[in-house]
Formats: structure tokens, sequence, C-alpha cells
């Protein structure tokens, strides 16, 4: 049970509103922008889609091999190795990809300068 002294209600209440705050600046960001035009263009390019599909469950089945033990054929590596290829040479999953990976970079510096924020105030 949470101590009564350690519940501020208000710091509670402003953490979530800067919370939203912080939010809707990240929507409003070009980044974002970038991003979600990419994400949608890749999900309307139906060959686009399928094969970042093939390549999704493919290493999700070579995923499930590894944690259940199972080592992964040279076959099966080089089959994954030409769909990620062929993925990177289609020119919408490549945008759709590079857009991805700065939205995520932008999201893991976020999350480094919070904890950093944190990490200031214990260290006093």
């Amino acid at each position: 049970m949470i101590k009564e002294e350690y519940l501020d209600l208000d710091q509670l209440d402003e953490i979530m509103k800067k919370s939203v705050e912080l939010g809707k600046l990240i929507a409003l960001s070009t980044v974002y922008k970038e991003f979600k035009v990419a994400e949608n263009d890749l999900l309307h390019n139906s060959g686009a889609c399928k094969i970042v599909e093939d390549l999704q469950k493919m290493k999700s089945e070579h995923q499930g091999k590894k944690m259940a033990g199972i080592e992964i054929s040279k076959v099966d590596q080089e089959m994954l190795q030409k769909l990620e290829d062929t993925c990177l040479k289609d020119q919408q999953v490549l945008i759709s990809n590079n857009a991805n990976t700065k939205f995520q970079q932008l999201m893991e510096k976020m999350s480094g300068n919070i904890k950093m924020g944190i990490k200031s105030i214990d260290q006093g």
C-alpha cells in the first residue's frame, strides 16, 4: 500500500499534464509527421507491405527457434538475408525504415533526457 505522504495528487496531475503536452509536441514534430506519412504510404503499397510482412514472419520464426534452442540452418539464414536485401531494395520500404529509425532515435533520446533529469535530482 502506498503511504499517503508519498502520494501527491497535485504533483501527479502536473506530471500527467506535461506528458500530454509532450505527446502533442511530438505529434507536431517533423520527425513524427514524416514517420506517419511513410507508414501510411507503406500500408497502401501492397507489394512493399507483403515483403515487410514476410520478413517479420521469418524473423519471428527464427526467434522462436532460437528460444527453443533450435539452431537456424545456413539455408534459413541465407533466405532471411535475401529477404532483408529485397526489403532494402524497395524504395517505399527503405523510406519507411529510415523514418521509423529516426522516430525511434528521437524517442530514445527523450527517454535518456528523462533519465538524466531524474538522475540530476537524485545526485542533488
